[in-house]
């Protein structure tokens, strides 16, 4: 008997868990929001890190509490996090406290690392120098996989008490560099990518080769003997996504979001703002819209994308700001919608088949 048919990608979500209400709500709605979309059959659902930071603009520093409540709650869909960051972040109890959520979620876990660029003028209240931040990322990763992979810790004859070694299997990092890709292959992560400033043809494409290729010439040679064996490449795109009735609609609705990209835009390159056109705001921002069917072939011609990801994850963000264009609340019901539509009217069409 043949073996099924691999899925092309799974289908996920990235929520930076807005909110202009406290802590307690915010996670009453993130809860919501991984039911809704577990029973739409998306596959994983990421919740992006924001330290010392307002409810509007992100309401989760610890994903990994943030993701407790939602394991209780939900039964199939993958619990990410985009990302820890993991230079200031203390390995060996970031180890334990991911175990427990892997543990909790009965494996669910899939655990992102980056060196945080959102959270980077933030790391002196850490005690943490950001001209480091490389360094002590590669320092921390080391620490962390020997802890997952069951190696005595820090010189000291203590372990943690693991079964195998599957979450060593499901980490991930984010890169903006091809030297970035490579040490992730060479350490046997995951490649997360889909900053909105990096350009999918001419620096995304590039990041990803750069980590295809090293994977294929060495493997993941520093990673714990334990599982190097088992691991293999995985490429997880991030893309703000946004079907609507016809592209008409979807621009108009999108009005606000492109406004501030555009003015966000001109002051980057020192410009005027009237010099650039929708098209090139949404391709700058590697924004997927139009139809159901312009938005298919939108990410079908995506430089980085199809067919090499495993994972293609659809900003939530997009999603509530198109909704407040057209005078609505964004609410975790907006974000369903959104979602619902990308399920069902987008994703098949790339050959995706909900998991129900």
């Amino acid at each position: 008997m043949s073996p099924p048919a691999r899925k092309p990608f799974k289908l996920g979500f990235f929520t930076h868990v807005r909110s202009a209400s406290g802590r307690g709500e915010a996670h009453e709605e993130l809860v919501r929001l991984f039911v809704g979309a577990e029973a739409l059959g998306y596959d994983v659902g990421f919740v992006a890190q924001h330290l010392l930071a307002g409810g509007e603009e992100g309401s989760a520093p610890s994903p990994l509490i943030s993701l407790a409540p939602v394991a209780v709650a939900t039964g199939r869909i993958g619990l990410g996090v985009a990302v820890v960051t993991l230079p200031i972040t203390d390995p060996v109890q970031l180890a334990e406290d991911a175990l427990t959520l892997d543990g909790i979620s009965r494996g669910r876990l899939q655990l992102g690392l980056g060196t945080g660029n959102a959270n980077i003028d933030k790391y002196a209240a850490f005690g943490r120098d950001k001209a480091r931040a490389t360094a002590l990322f590669d320092e921390n990763l080391a620490v962390l996989q020997g802890a997952l992979a069951g190696h005595p810790l820090r010189g000291t004859d203590l372990t943690l008490p693991v079964d195998g070694t599957p979450l060593s299997r499901r980490l991930w990092r984010t890169a903006g560099s091809a030297a970035s890709a490579r040490r992730a292959a060479l350490t046997g992560l995951g490649l997360l990518f889909g900053t909105a400033t990096l350009d999918a043809r001419t620096q995304q494409r590039p990041i990803i080769d750069a980590y295809l290729a090293q994977w294929a010439e060495t493997g993941p040679v520093e990673a714990p003997a334990e599982v190097s064996g088992s691991l293999r490449p995985r490429l997880g795109g991030i893309r703000m996504i946004y079907p609507a009735d016809s592209r008409e609609s979807a621009l108009a609705a999108l009005g606000p979001f492109l406004k501030a990209g555009r003015a966000r835009l001109a002051k980057v390159n020192g410009i005027d703002s009237r010099d650039l056109t929708d098209d090139q705001v949404l391709a700058s921002m590697n924004v997927a819209t139009g139809s159901p069917s312009q938005t298919a072939q939108a990410l079908r011609d995506d430089a980085a994308l199809l067919p090499e990801v495993d994972h293609l994850i659809a900003v939530t963000n997009i999603i509530e700001d198109a909704a407040a264009g057209l005078g609505r609340k964004r609410t975790v019901d907006v974000a369903l919608e959104g979602l619902e539509r990308i399920a069902a009217e987008v994703a098949p069409r790339l050959g995706w088949t909900p998991e129900r």
